[in-house]
């Protein structure tokens, strides 16, 4: 699959002069510089402000009316813009445990994309850990068992508080019924 780009001709938001630009999609990228030299221009004022615009025109104009629109940026073209969202600082309020994350809750969304896109590893075995459900492991079990000479076969155990007023013999009947085959009986007590 060809490497998509985000493609930005001509951009002259504030401090930027005539920047063109090709960004890969779907990595993680970082903007660098020294003060004045048009990180913020580039990040919010060009790239963010064109992917809202764009995916504010896509709602109704009766929508449209409820929602702030920003101004179309200074550049020639933008190309491959995906919708935009931009994490601002919204507690000024630091303490001694205070990161960038922290304090612009960059923190809260790293979370959620890398509970997401990552992999989880077992700690023991570094084997990929996978999400079960009953019926996967139900045929994991049955697979294990068909490896072996004898016919796979499961045996479930779970107790059973019968209540006073049933007999042992109505008891395995229901559960006959059920289709559970054996019972065991634990010393000194019913079923």
């Amino acid at each position: 699959m060809p490497k998509q780009f985000l493609r930005v001709r001509g951009a002259r938001q504030n401090n930027l002069k005539h920047l063109d630009l090709d960004l890969p999609l779907g990595e993680l990228i970082v903007v660098t510089g020294v003060s004045g030299s048009g990180k913020s221009s580039l990040a919010f004022d060009t790239l963010y402000a064109e992917g809202q615009r764009r995916y504010v025109e896509t709602f109704s104009p009766y929508a449209r009316q409820f929602l702030d629109r920003m101004d179309a940026p200074g550049v020639d073209r933008i190309e491959g813009i995906p919708p935009a969202i931009a994490i601002d600082q919204t507690n000024p309020v630091r303490t001694s445990r205070s990161t960038v994350g922290t304090m612009t809750e960059l923190n809260d969304h790293l979370k959620l994309l890398y509970a997401r896109a990552t992999q989880l590893f077992c700690r023991g075995c570094a084997a990929p850990v996978r999400k079960d459900t009953p019926d996967s492991i139900a045929d994991a079990l049955f697979r294990h068992a068909s490896a072996c000479d004898e016919p796979p076969r499961a045996l479930i155990t779970f107790a059973i508080d019968v209540p006073e007023n049933f007999s042992n013999d109505e008891v395995e009947g229901l559960l006959a019924a059920q289709g559970y085959t054996r019972l065991h009986r634990r010393a000194g007590r019913r079923i």
